[in-house]
């Protein structure tokens, strides 16, 4: 029997960028709790971004976000893993050689930038809703950070960042979301250990897990559950990894599992 529900969320559950939650979510993963089952928003997107898709549920679901380095509900964080910042800060140095890229700093509140990239931090706060604040140097802030995100303008982020990847691996652990965005943060920490961690939490095995995913930074959090499933809009790494496939993000695949688990449930029978 299903116990818990994971998903990531741009791509997965909503399109990239999207700032409103289907009402069909709403009523569905609603639902899912008023039954007993825990529900957690795993997600690269920082703490408030989330928060604000889920705004009808925030106060009855839990997040895993900025890749599993930050857990916690609407009340209280319960967990967070910062990278060193003197190990940032060199990382940071060397994303600024990249060309074409921008990056950002995320912590435990806001999303910090030091770029003029008007355009971008628009569709952050207006799509993401995201509280972006301008500085004059994001290595000169005091604050803890647990992931720096670099985005790729010219959408090949695969490519753009292979080279740095392997420059850096074995220090920080890295994981491309999308053709546009890396994300880096502290090494041994992802969503598959947010997983493990919210199944400790809660009580709740691999086999009473269920999670969705479409990009690297959802493979070790199916990697943790039994009924993992790759969206059909999912890269190749991720259909691999997945046990099950659902229907695309456009198609409300995600949904369309849950209203089948909804069912199930009703009659009284297992989700396999």
């Amino acid at each position: 029997m299903i116990k818990l529900i994971m998903t990531d969320i741009d791509g997965t559950l909503v399109k990239d960028g999207s700032r409103n939650l289907p009402t069909a979510y709403v009523e569905t993963i609603g639902e899912l709790l008023d039954r007993g089952i825990h529900f957690v928003a795993a997600s690269g997107r920082s703490r408030i971004s989330t928060e604000r898709l889920f705004e009808p549920l925030k106060e009855r679901i839990y997040y895993a976000t900025c890749n599993g380095t930050l857990m916690g509900n609407s009340r209280e964080l319960l967990f967070a893993e910062s990278l060193d910042r003197k190990l940032l800060n060199e990382i940071l140095a060397d994303v600024r050689t990249i060309k074409d890229t921008v990056p950002f700093l995320t912590g435990a509140g806001v999303m910090y930038a030091d770029s003029e990239e008007e355009e971008l931090i628009r569709w952050l706060t207006e799509g993401y809703q995201e509280d972006v604040t301008r500085v004059a140097d994001m290595s000169a802030m005091p604050e803890d950070f647990v992931k720096l995100s670099v985005y790729d303008k010219k959408h090949r982020s695969g490519e753009t960042f292979r080279s740095f990847c392997e420059k850096w691996k074995g220090m920080v652990s890295t994981s491309t979301a999308g053709a546009m965005w890396l994300d880096i943060y502290k090494l041994g920490v992802n969503k598959g250990t947010a997983v493990r961690w919210y199944q400790k939490f809660f009580g709740v095995t691999p086999e009473e897990t269920l999670t969705f995913g479409d990009q690297q930074n959802d493979v070790e959090m199916l990697k943790a559950s039994y009924h993992s499933y790759a969206v059909g809009n999912a890269i190749a790494e991720v259909k691999e990894t997945a046990r099950y496939l659902a229907d695309t993000c456009e198609n409300e695949g995600v949904l369309k599992v849950l209203r089948s688990l909804l069912e199930e449930s009703g009659r009284g029978q297992d989700f396999s």
